[in-house]
């Protein structure tokens, strides 16, 4: 993967427990990580809108560079929209990622 194509920025937040002043615990998604990904493009049947192009408008994949803090328990933030890591699967020096967006 040329580093020319890693053209998207993803932002990983955890889920972290914080303590008010009034000591409520409160929970939030935290910044915890940035990369660089590139989209990976799907293909699609053109002609009327049919169940598998809403699936795919649904789901994206993105290659990244293998960190080793990427995780399932991570929440992604691109484009403007929340995305939940589906699937990692690791290969060479980078990794595959399926998000699913989440109705946030």
């Amino acid at each position: 993967m040329r580093a020319g194509l890693l053209k998207e920025t993803l932002i990983f937040e955890a889920l972290t427990k914080e303590k008010t002043p009034s000591g409520a615990i409160s929970k939030e998604y935290k910044e915890v990580f940035r990369c660089r990904a590139y989209r990976k493009k799907q293909s699609i049947v053109t002609g009327d809108e049919n169940a598998k192009e809403q699936f795919i408008g649904q789901m994206a994949v993105m290659l990244v560079r293998k960190y080793p803090q990427i995780s399932y328990n991570y929440r992604v933030k691109w484009a403007e929209c929340t995305w939940e890591i589906k699937m990692i699967e690791p290969r060479d020096n980078e990794l595959t990622l399926t998000l699913k967006k989440l109705n946030t």
